[in-house]
C-alpha cells in the first residue's frame, strides 16, 4: 500500500514521466522488500516497471537482487529471463565498444551478485558457481560496457574478500579497456575482491606467493588513475584502494597519506573513505583529527563531503559523539558539508530514534539547497528505522506525512523528492524488520555492512549504487532453535517494557471516500425561521382563527428557533431522544472509552522481531520448558535451546525457505466429466452406459416441447 500511494502521487503530479523519480521509486520498493522475496507489486504493475529504459532498466533489473537477497537456491531460475545467453555469442575481440542494449542483461548479472553477496550465509559452493557464471560473461562482454559493468559488480560481490588473483587479473583487463562505465565498476570490484587484505601495503594478509604480484598491480592502478582521462575510472580505483585498506589502521597510513597529498580531488576523495574504512569503529583520535581538518580546509566540495561522512564510520561504536562533532558543521555555509553532516548523523544514529539527533536535522528539512533537504530526509529516515508511532512524542507520524506530501508537491525539486522517495523505503526497510548496523551484537565490525554503506553513498555520483544498501541492512530478530534447528512454539522471552514502546507502526489503510451523513430530525434555526415565515403567510391568507391564534403560532416558532440555536452543537444527536437524554449517553461513552492501563511487561513469541534497543530490556524466563544454552547472553538473534523435559510431546515449527512457487495453492482435482445442471445427462447419471444412445433424442424432444412456452412468455 505504501508503494501504491507512492506510485499514485508520482503519477498525479506528472512526475511519473521523470526517469530519476521512477528509478528511485523502484529502488525504494526494493528497500521495502529487501530480502523478503516479495515482488508481487512489480508483477502486478509490469507496465509501470516497463517505463524504465537504458540505465534505469539496468537499475530496475538489479533491484530484483535486493528483494531476493540471500535467496541463493532459486536465483538462476528467477533471473533466467533477463540473463545474457550463455553461449559465447559476443566475441571478446569486437572492434569498438558498442553501448547498444544489454541493460537488462547487465542488471541481472549485478542482481545475481547482490543475491549472493548480501548475506554471509550463502554457501561457498553456490557462490563459486555464481562467480564462475558471471566471470564467463565478464570475459565475453568487453564489447558491451553495460554488461561489463554489471558483470564486474557481480563478480566483486560473489568473490567478496576472496583475494583470488585470477579474478583480479580479469578485472584489471576490463579496467584497461578504458571504458569509463565498465572501468568504474572494475575498480570497485577489485576493491571488493581484495577487501581488507591490505594488498600493496608493507604488511598484508595476502599469501606470500601473491604478495609481490599484487604489490605491482596496486602500483599500476595508482599510475593508471593518474594517467586516465575518465573521472569515473579514477573514482572506481580510488574507492577500490579504500576497500583494500579496510580495517588496516596504521598499516594503511602510507597509502592514505599518498592519496591525501595528491593534486587530483577524486583521489583525495578516495583517501577520506580509505581513512573511514581503515579506522572503522576504532574511534581513533588521529583519524578524527585528519577528517575534521579536511572537512574545513579542502578546496573540493566532494572531498569535504566525504570527510564529514567518514566521521560516522570511525565513531560508530560511540554514536552519541557524532551529533556533537557535527553540530557546528551543520551550520556551515557550504551546502555539501551540510548534506554530509545530515548523512553522518543518520548513519551513526540509525535505528535509535534519538530525539536530539532528529531535532538537529529538523532545520535542515527546510534548507535553501535541495540536496541538503535530501540529506536531512535520508538522515532522519535512518534514525527513525524500526521506531513505533509513539517515538519522539509522535513526531515520527508527522515525518511520515511530510514524506508523502513532499512526493506529491509539484513545487519541490527533483532532488528533494528523490530524498523523500528513498526515505520512504529506508524507514520501513526489509518489511520493517531490518536496520542499518555497522557492528554485530558481539561488538565486531561487520565488513559487508561497512563496505555496503560506503558503496551505497556513491549513489551521489552513480544511481545504480543505490542497491548496495542491501549489504548494510541487518535483520533484527530473536529465534530460539532446538537441536534439530526447529523452533519450539511455546518458548517465550519476557520484555520488561510496555508493548507500545516497540510495536510495529500502524498499518496504512486505504482512504475511502467519505459520504456525507444525513442527520435526521435535527432542524437548524434557519429552517425553523423559514417555517415560521411560511406559517405567517398562510395565516394571513386564510384570516381564520383571528389574531390570537397567529400570536400563539409566532411564540411557538420563536421558542422553537431558540431551542434549535442552543442545540446547534449537538447536531449529530438523533432528534428522537431529547437533548436532556443525550448528555448521559455521552458520559457513558466517555466511560467506555477509558482504556485499560497498558501492561508494564509482555511476552514475546518465538520467533519474532526484537530491535537492538528492545534486546536491552528483554530477559529469559528460566522457569519454562526450553532454556537457552547461554542464559547470560542478550535475547537477540539465534538462540540455541535445551529441552528440560525431552520425553514430552513438542510443538515445533520449521523455518521454511522461500520458494518461487505460489504458496497455499490447491491441488488439481481428479479427472471428471462435467454436465451442466438441468441437463438430462445430469439426472440420468445413475442409468447404465447402454442407455446413453437414447438420451440425445430425449433431450431434443424436451427442447422442442419447451420452445413454444418460451415464445409465448
Amino acid at each position: 500500500l505504501i508503494m501504491e500511494n507512492l506510485k499514485k502521487s508520482l503519477e498525479e503530479r506528472g512526475s511519473g514521466r521523470n526517469s530519476v523519480l521512477h528509478n528511485n521509486a523502484v529502488a525504494s520498493h526494493s528497500y521495502l522488500n529487501a530480502g523478503t522475496t516479495n515482488d508481487s507489486f512489480l508483477r502486478d504493475h509490469l507496465d509501470w516497471m516497463k517505463k524504465a529504459s537504458n540505465w534505469a532498466k539496468f537499475s530496475a533489473t538489479a533491484s530484483m537482487g535486493v528483494i531476493h537477497a540471500g535467496h541463493t537456491t532459486e536465483a538462476m531460475t528467477l533471473l533466467e529471463p533477463y540473463l545474457p545467453p550463455s553461449s559465447d555469442s559476443e566475441g571478446g575481440e569486437a572492434p569498438a565498444v558498442t553501448s547498444a542494449g544489454g541493460y537488462a542483461e547487465g542488471g541481472s548479472l549485478f542482481a545475481l551478485g547482490l543475491i549472493h553477496g548480501s548475506r554471509a550465509g550463502s554457501s561457498t559452493a553456490t557462490r563459486l558457481e555464481a562467480s564462475n557464471f558471471i566471470r564467463n560473461h565478464l570475459r565475453n562482454s568487453h564489447a558491451n560496457e553495460v554488461i561489463s559493468h554489471g558483470a564486474a559488480l557481480g563478480v566483486g560481490l560473489t568473490a567478496f574478500g576472496s583475494g583470488d588473483l585470477e579474478i583480479v587479473n580479469e578485472l584489471k583487463e576490463l579496467l584497461y579497456t578504458d571504458s569509463a562505465v565498465a572501468g568504474e565498476a572494475a575498480g570497485m570490484a577489485l576493491g571488493m575482491v581484495l577487501v581488507g587484505s591490505g594488498a600493496g601495503n608493507t604488511k598484508s594478509s595476502v599469501p606470500p606467493g601473491d604478495a609481490e604480484e599484487l604489490l605491482e598491480i596496486m602500483a599500476e592502478l595508482k599510475n593508471y588513475a593518474r594517467e586516465t582521462q575518465h573521472e569515473k575510472i579514477i573514482r572506481g580505483i580510488a574507492m577500490g584502494i579504500a576497500l583494500v585498506n579496510y580495517g588496516q589502521e596504521e598499516n594503511a597510513d602510507a597509502v592514505i597519506e599518498e592519496m591525501r597529498a595528491d593534486r587530483d580531488p577524486i583521489l583525495r576523495y578516495g583517501a577520506q573513505y580509505a581513512l573511514a574504512l581503515a579506522y572503522c569503529g576504532t574511534g581513533s583520535n588521529k583519524a578524527i583529527r585528519i577528517l575534521l581538518h579536511t572537512a574545513v580546509s579542502d578546496v573540493s566540495d566532494d572531498v569535504r563531503m566525504a570527510a564529514v561522512i567518514s566521521l560516522a564510520f570511525v565513531l560508530y561504536k560511540t554514536p552519541e559523539w557524532v551529533p556533537q562533532l557535527v553540530k557546528l558543521l551543520l551550520e556551515s555555509f557550504n551546502p555539501h558539508v551540510r548534506y554530509a553532516s545530515c548523512m553522518a548523523v543518520g548513519i551513526a544514529m540509525a535505528g535509535t530514534g534519538d530525539p536530539e539527533s532528529v531535532s538537529l536535522l529538523e532545520p535542515m528539512l527546510t534548507d535553501m539547497t535541495d540536496f541538503v533537504r535530501q540529506g536531512a530526509l535520508l538522515g532522519t529516515a535512518m534514525i527513525y528505522m524500526q521506531q513505533p508511532d509513539l517515538c519522539n512524542s509522535k513526531k515520527i507520524k508527522s515525518f511520515r506525512e511530510r514524506l508523502s506530501s513532499i512526493i506529491g508537491d509539484k513545487h519541490q525539486s527533483t532532488l528533494t523528492k528523490m530524498g523523500a522517495i528513498m526515505s520512504t523505503g529506508i524507514i520501513d526497510a526489509g518489511g520493517r524488520n531490518c536496520s542499518i548496523a555497522l557492528g554485530s551484537r558481539n561488538g565486531f565490525t561487520k565488513m559487508t555492512s561497512a563496505v555496503g554503506l560506503v558503496l551505497w553513498l556513491q549513489h551521489w555520483h552513480w544511481f545504480p549504487m543505490m542497491h548496495m544498501l542491501s549489504l548494510a541492512l541487518t535483520p533484527t530478530y530473536a529465534i530460539g532453535l532446538n537441536k534439530d534447528f526447529k523452533y519450539p512454539k511455546n518458548f517465550e522471552i519476557q520484555c520488561n517494557s510496555k508493548p507500545s514502546a516497540f510495536a510495529y507502526p500502524k498499518r496504512l489503510e486505504e482512504k475511502k471516500e467519505e459520504k456525507k451523513k444525513r442527520v435526521e430530525t435535527v432542524t437548524l434555526s434557519t429552517t425553523a425561521k423559514n417555517k415560521a415565515r411560511l406559517a405567517r403567510k398562510r395565516a394571513k391568507e386564510e384570516k381564520e382563527g383571528g389574531v390570537a391564534a397567529m400570536d400563539v403560532e409566532k411564540v411557538e416558532d420563536i421558542e422553537k428557533s431558540k431551542e434549535d440555536d442552543e442545540g446547534g452543537d449537538s447536531m449529530e444527536v438523533d432528534g428522537a431522544e431529547g437533548s436532556d437524554n443525550a448528555v448521559p449517553a455521552k458520559s457513558e461513552e466517555k466511560k467506555k472509552k477509558k482504556r485499560e492501563p497498558e501492561p508494564i511487561l509482555f511476552r514475546i513469541q518465538n520467533p519474532s522481531r526484537v530491535t537492538n534497543a528492545q534486546s536491552d530490556v528483554c530477559a529469559f524466563d528460566l522457569d519454562q520448558r526450553y532454556r537457552p544454552i547461554r542464559p547470560e547472553a542478550k535475547p537477540f538473534g539465534v538462540i540455541m535451546l535445551t529441552d528440560s523435559t525431552p520425553g514430552e510431546e513438542e510443538d515445533l515449527g520449521a523455518v521454511k525457505a522461500p520458494s518461487l512457487d505460489a504458496e497455499d495453492e490447491a491441488e488439481a482435482p481428479e479427472p471428471f466429466e462435467w454436465t451442466p445442471p438441468g441437463h438430462p445427462d445430469a439426472d440420468a447419471s445413475s442409468t447404465p452406459a447402454g442407455d446413453k444412445s437414447e438420451k440425445p433424442n430425449e433431450a431434443d424432444g424436451s427442447n422442442d416441447a419447451e420452445a413454444p412456452n418460451e415464445t409465448s412468455s
